[in-house]
């Protein structure tokens, strides 16, 4: 390391300790920026580089203290210093602006919305994760999920508690990381109740309007997978369900069988599964399509193994299935049918 940037580090040293204020942390910021631009430039290597931007990034954590602890108007400094010419109150003839709020804007420490996310991001992150980021062993977005995904697992280890703690997932209070729903869709609102082959149910149906009420919103956790049973003729119900019950659509799985089935026009050789997403919960393997291939169930309307095989390798536990009508191990069932 040269004398020049033994002077830069030195200095940056010295400013970090006395970084007290916006001013102070954003000069740090900056010059450790200079420092590590500097040091490409001049070949010194990349540890030289990744110890400038290490100062850059604790001037920025400082930043977010700093943030956190001040606090800020709201809206534009435009509309708290004037309300513009004719938008003030009249009083005797003379247009009055509005009050100069006392608390400071963004614009008023200097710095934009997307560097106060980053400064106060970075300053809740543990010391050790930090660390992590500032020596160039993580990025903050790589740091940033496994923090999210390390809250999930608390999430869930808790919610997995609650589900043990009574058989009702409503008395629980638990909610659940993943939930899988098979309506019992009462046919008679699309007009096909003598659709070619189809078998009347053994179960009580439901008319969408009773399935919107379902409280799955309430069931499911901050970050959930909700895997929805739908045939190809029922879709827009399908999609009415998931963003009454707060989830945003996917994709869509497709179960393919053996042998056509029922149907007026096309006879159904497939069923569906719409996936839907609340919160950001991602899958447990990147690794599958959205076709899969079973045999029909022996009962009506019963869904083969293999589709809860898969669910079971890709949405975590704890693991709800609505209108059960099979004991599953690792699965709370709830619904009238569901066994014991």
């Amino acid at each position: 390391m040269s004398d020049g940037s033994l002077v830069i580090f030195t200095k940056a040293s010295a400013m970090l300790a006395e970084a007290d204020t916006m001013q102070k942390a954003k000069e740090l910021r900056d010059l450790s920026l200079t420092a590590a631009d500097w040091a490409k430039r001049k070949g010194m290597g990349q540890a030289a580089v990744q110890y400038a931007r290490g100062y850059a990034l604790e001037a920025e954590r400082r930043m977010g203290e700093i943030l956190a602890k001040t606090p800020r108007a709201k809206g534009t400094r435009g509309q708290q210093l004037s309300a513009g010419p004719g938008r003030g109150k009249k009083t005797g003839g003379h247009v009055m602006s509005p009050p100069v709020s006392d608390t400071p804007t963004l614009t008023d420490i200097g710095i934009t919305k997307r560097e106060s996310t980053q400064a106060q991001m970075l300053a809740s992150l543990p010391r050790k994760v930090f660390d992590a980021i500032r020596d160039g062993l993580k990025t903050l977005t790589q740091a940033n999920r496994e923090l999210k995904e390390s809250k999930r697992k608390a999430r869930r280890r808790e919610n997995a508690a609650l589900v043990e703690s009574t058989p009702s997932p409503l008395k629980s209070g638990a909610r659940f990381a993943t939930i899988v729903v098979d309506p019992p869709w009462d046919w008679g609102d699309e007009g096909d109740c003598d659709q070619l082959g189809r078998a009347r149910p053994t179960y009580e149906t439901m008319p969408l309007e009773k399935l919107l009420e379902l409280p799955v919103d309430k069931l499911a956790d901050v970050d959930c997978h909700l895997y929805l049973w739908i045939t190809n003729r029922s879709l827009p119900k399908g999609f009415a369900l998931l963003e009454k019950w707060g989830f945003r659509y996917v994709t869509c799985l497709t179960w393919c069988k053996p042998s056509i089935g029922m149907g007026n026009y096309f006879r159904g050789q497939t069923e569906q599964v719409l996936f839907g997403v609340k919160g950001s919960q991602p899958l447990l393997r990147k690794d599958v399509g959205t076709w899969f291939a079973a045999p029909r169930g022996k009962q009506h309307s019963s869904k083969p193994d293999k589709f809860f095989d898969l669910i079971e390798s890709c949405s975590p536990a704890p693991r709800l299935e609505m209108f059960a009508r099979e004991k599953r191990n690792g699965w709370t069932l709830w619904g009238a049918d569901a066994p014991a």
